[in-house]
C-alpha cells in the first residue's frame, strides 16, 4: 500500500477524533473475516452494525458467502439478520442469529481462518462501527489505490433515479445512471493487467451510493492451485440519520 504522509496525518486525526467522539456508533458498518475455503473456492465474511432512523437503534448482521469463480453469493443474497428488540443486546443477538444461520454452510464448505491479508487502508477503519460525526472523515480520507488494485468510480445503469447523489465531477449523462466502481490490478509499473469488476448496473438496494474506495485485500492460495483474492470495497450512501457505510467483497482468481 502506498504511504503518505498525508493520509498517516489524516488517519492519526482520525482517531483523535473518535476519542473525543461519543460510545454510540453510527450507520457505519464494521466488518469480520471468516476467511477462505481449503480449495479457495468459497470466501465468507460478515459485516455489522446499528441501523439509524429507526426508534430502537436496531442492531444488524450480514454474512455473504461468495463463489470465488463466479464472484457470486450462495443462495443469491447474503444471510440478513435485523434484531429489532430495545436494548444494547440487540446488536450481539442479530450477529449470533446471523452465525447462526451461516452455520451449515460454513461447515459445508469448511471455511475458515485461511489467507493472508496483503494490503490495508488503516484510514477505514474496517474493525470499527464508526460513530456518525466521523464517516464522512473516512470517506475523505479513504484511498483507492491499494498496492497494485485500483479502484475507479464510474455510472452504471440504475432503475432508481439517483441523480441527486452523483457529484457534478461525474462526466457524461446522468440519466438513469448510479455511482458504479471499476475494479483494475496493475502491474507494478502501472500497467493495467485484468478488471477485477466491473459494475453494468447498480441495484437499487445500494441506495444511490454517493463513493467507493478501497478498504483490504486478502489472498490464498492452496498448493497446486491459482491464489484467489478478495478485496473489500467501501460503499457510501445517504442513510436516514447521515452518511452510511457498508462493505462490498469482490472476488476471484489472481491472474
Amino acid at each position: 500500500m502506498i504511504q503518505r504522509l498525508s493520509l498517516l496525518s489524516t488517519a492519526f486525526a482520525i482517531l483523535l477524533a473518535f476519542a473525543a467522539s461519543p460510545a454510540e456508533a453510527g450507520d457505519a458498518a464494521a466488518r469480520r473475516v471468516i476467511g477462505f475455503s481449503p480449495d479457495g473456492g468459497y470466501f465468507a465474511f460478515e459485516q455489522y452494525g446499528v441501523l439509524d432512523g429507526t426508534e430502537s437503534h436496531s442492531g444488524w448482521s450480514e454474512i455473504a458467502i461468495i463463489d470465488t469463480q463466479t464472484d457470486e453469493v450462495i443462495g443469491g443474497k447474503p444471510i440478513l439478520v435485523i434484531e429489532d428488540k430495545k436494548g444494547e443486546a440487540n446488536l450481539k443477538q442479530a450477529r449470533a442469529e446471523a452465525a447462526a444461520q451461516a452455520a451449515p454452510l460454513i461447515a459445508k464448505y469448511s471455511i475458515g481462518a485461511r489467507g493472508q491479508r496483503t494490503a490495508a487502508d488503516k484510514s477505514t477503519f474496517p474493525d470499527d462501527m464508526i460513530a456518525a460525526g466521523d464517516i464522512a472523515r473516512v470517506e475523505q480520507a479513504s484511498e483507492r489505490l491499494l498496492e497494485t488494485v485500483q479502484l475507479e468510480q464510474i455510472l452504471a445503469g440504475s432503475v432508481k433515479d439517483c441523480s441527486a447523489s452523483l457529484d457534478a465531477a461525474q462526466q457524461g449523462d446522468k440519466t438513469g445512471k448510479a455511482l458504479g466502481f471499476r475494479l483494475t490490478l496493475e502491474a507494478p509499473d502501472g500497467a493495467p493487467l485484468k478488471v477485477l469488476h466491473e459494475d453494468k448496473s447498480v441495484p437499487e438496494s445500494l441506495n444511490c451510493p454517493t463513493s467507493y474506495s478501497l478498504s483490504e485485500v486478502y489472498e490464498y492460495q492452496q498448493k497446486g492451485k491459482p491464489a484467489v483474492f478478495a478485496v473489500l470495497v467501501q460503499r457510501f450512501s445517504q442513510g436516514h440519520e447521515g452518511p452510511d457505510r457498508r462493505f462490498i467483497a469482490v472476488t476471484g482468481q489472481v491472474p
